[in-house]
C-alpha cells in the first residue's frame, strides 16, 4: 500500500519532488525554462508561496508554503487567473459570466468561480495544476499528440516543521542537488536553484528566499537571506551549528555530523516519510491527523538523524 499523504488544513510547509516517468532525462534547459514559468503561474494562481527550488534532467524539488484558507473576491479572483490563463482568457470568461448573470444563470457563474476557487490554498490542487499544464505544453511542443503525462507517479511531500532547523536545512538539501550531481562545483553556480537563481539576479527567485529568511529571522534583504542560506549549506542553522540527535531508543544515538558533509550525499529522510521536524511538533501533529494515520514508525539512526532535526514521522495505512 502506498503511503498515505500528510497535508494540514490551514498553514503548512512542503518539500515537493515529482520525477519524469522512468526517470528519463527529457527536462533540457529550454524545457526547464517552461517548467519554472508553469509552477509559476500555477502558484500565483493557487495562492501558495514558492520559497525555492531545484529543477533537474528529470525530476524537481520545492520548498513551498501553503497558506490558510481564505475568502477570495472577483477582484483577486480576475488577478489569479490572469496569472494562470493571461488576461484575454480571463476577461473573456469574466464577461460571460456577466451575461449569464444579467439573464438570470448568476447561480451558473457562481458555481464555476467556486470551482476555480477550490483549486486554491491547497498542495494538491497546485501540483496539478503546473504538472498537468507543463505536460500538455511540453507534448505540444514535442508533436507528441496524445500522448499521456510524462511524470513517473504522483508528486511525493513532506510536511515540514516551520522552524529553520526543518526549513533551512530542506533548502540547503535542495540547493546542494546540482552539486551532488557533479554539474556545479558550488550551490550558487546552478541557474537551475532558487538560491542559484537569485545570486544572478532572479527577482522572483530572491522574492522567494528573502520570504523565508523573514518569516524565520526577521530579516527583509537579500542580502541576509543569501546569507542564511550559505549559512545552512555550510551547516550552520541559525545560531547554532546543525547537528542533530537521534530520539532515544534502544538503540545508540547515531553521531552527529557536520551538514556540510551530509549534504554531500542524498539523505532519504529529506523525501520520504510523512513529516519533518523534532520530536515535539511530530507528536503535537498526531492529533491533527485521520485515524487510520496515527502509526508512529521510528527511522534508523544514519547520518540524516545529524541534520539539526530530533526525529522523523512515518505514517502508513492502517486499515
Amino acid at each position: 500500500m502506498r503511503q498515505a499523504r500528510i497535508k494540514l488544513d490551514g498553514e503548512g510547509f512542503y518539500h515537493v519532488m515529482s520525477r519524469i516517468v522512468r526517470r528519463e532525462f527529457w527536462i533540457d534547459e529550454e524545457e526547464k525554462k517552461h517548467l519554472l514559468e508553469a509552477i509559476r503561474r500555477a502558484a500565483a494562481f493557487c495562492g501558495v508561496e514558492v520559497y525555492t527550488y531545484a529543477l533537474m534532467d528529470n525530476h524537481f524539488h520545492l520548498l513551498v508554503r501553503v497558506p490558510t484558507k481564505r475568502n477570495v473576491d472577483d477582484t483577486e479572483l480576475r488577478r489569479r487567473m490572469a496569472a494562470l490563463y493571461g488576461p484575454e482568457r480571463t476577461d473573456a470568461q469574466f464577461a460571460i459570466w456577466a451575461i449569464w448573470a444579467s439573464s438570470g444563470r448568476a447561480d451558473r457563474a457562481e458555481a464555476e468561480k467556486a470551482r476555480l476557487k477550490a483549486r486554491m490554498f491547497d498542495l494538491s490542487q497546485f501540483c496539478k495544476t503546473f504538472k498537468e499544464r507543463y505536460t500538455q505544453a511540453y507534448n505540444r511542443r514535442h508533436d507528441n499528440a496524445g500522448a499521456g503525462t510524462i511524470w513517473g507517479s504522483r508528486f511525493q511531500s513532506v510536511l515540514l516543521e516551520g522552524s529553520d532547523g526543518a526549513l533551512m536545512s530542506v533548502a540547503a538539501y535542495i540547493h546542494t542537488n546540482p552539486v551532488r550531481a557533479g554539474i556545479v562545483a558550488a550551490a550558487e553556480k546552478s541557474p537551475w536553484t532558487g538560491f542559484g537563481a537569485a545570486c544572478r539576479g532572479d527577482a522572483t527567485a530572491r522574492a522567494g528566499l528573502v520570504a523565508l529568511a523573514t518569516r524565520l529571522f526577521g530579516t527583509t534583504s537579500w542580502k541576509h537571506a543569501r546569507k542564511a542560506c550559505l549559512n545552512a549549506i555550510e551547516g550552520r542553522i541559525g545560531s547554532q551549528t546543525a547537528t542533530l540527535h537521534a530520539k532515544q531508543t534502544s538503540a545508540p544515538p547515531a553521531t552527529p555530523a557536520p551538514m556540510k558533509d551530509l549534504l554531500q550525499k542524498r539523505c532519504p529522510f529529506f523525501s520520504r516519510g510523512g513529516a519533518l521536524g523534532t520530536s515535539a511538533f511530530l507528536e503535537q501533529l498526531l492529533p491533527r491527523l485521520p485515524p487510520r494515520l496515527h502509526q508512529w514508525r521510528t527511522p534508523k539512526p544514519d547520518g540524516f538523524l545529524a541534520l539539526g532535526l530530533n526525529s522523523s514521522l512515518g505514517v502508513r495505512e492502517t486499515a
